[in-house]
């Protein structure tokens, strides 16, 4: 059967300096949005942790049972870095939009729907076009907007999925590191009291975004020397490593 589709991409963990960035897609018929709407779908950010994971386990269970698909795409922060190192976070999310794009692609034309992760939604959606193979593909078209996880249900969807899984690894870390990292936004007391412990080695820890201006002052803070470039990245120039917030 030929359906007419939505595919909606968005992503969690955009600025925190610790752990990683997740980026969401959804594919469902455009037949099937009205269960999303009935199910309180909706962006992530405005549902509790405790109705983000049942929806979340409901989206999963659905794509098993229907005619739905999804991808969620992890970018570590050693990724992000090299990512900076090279280009921009934009850039970098560019890149995975459309790889998790390029995996849902089907047959049967549809809207591929983002939530745009640049101050300029169209910029945004034709940069994505532009590293989506034969594009334009047949019968399908982009809308890139701000806040496409409030307007679009197929967005909200994937907002979920991002936001869980992300939730999921900071929870995780915080087990492994037998410390309580919080949020990972450097505007959460909790995570800078863990990235200033988190650099007391010769080596800032992993999980940490080694380009964020709040790893690098706590380093310098602890250190007084330049923050060091991430060992995996040994042909990086002098000095690329971009700092953000």
């Amino acid at each position: 059967m030929i359906h007419m589709w939505r595919i909606g991409i968005d992503e969690a963990g955009r600025g925190p300096a610790i752990g990683p960035l997740v980026v969401g897609a959804l594919r469902l018929p455009e037949a099937d949005l009205p269960l999303l709407h009935e199910a309180g779908v909706t962006d992530s950010k405005l549902l509790s942790k405790t109705r983000r994971d049942e929806l979340y386990h409901w989206i999963l269970e659905q794509a098993s049972e229907r005619d739905w698909s999804y991808e969620i795409r992890i970018s570590a922060p050693a990724e992000i870095d090299r990512a900076m190192a090279m280009t921009n976070l934009n850039d970098h999310e560019v890149s995975l939009f459309a790889s998790l794009a390029r995996k849902l692609r089907t047959d049967g034309g549809g809207v591929l729907q983002l939530d745009a992760c640049d101050s300029d939604a169209n910029r945004f959606g034709n940069n994505v076009a532009s590293r989506l193979s034969e594009w334009p593909w047949e019968h399908w078209s982009i809308e890139s907007l701000h806040g496409a996880d409030l307007h679009c249900l197929a967005v909200a969807g994937a907002s979920i999925l991002a936001k869980v899984t992300r939730d999921n690894v900071m929870e995780q870390i915080s087990i492994d590191l037998e410390m309580d990292v919080g949020s990972g936004y450097p505007s959460d007391p909790k995570t800078v009291e863990a990235v200033s412990v988190l650099v007391q080695n010769e080596l800032p820890h992993d999980c940490l975004r080694w380009g964020w201006a709040t790893v690098k002052n706590a380093w310098e803070a602890v250190h007084d020397t330049p923050l060091p470039l991430r060992p995996e990245d040994p042909d990086a120039p002098p000095n690329a490593q971009r700092t953000l917030f």
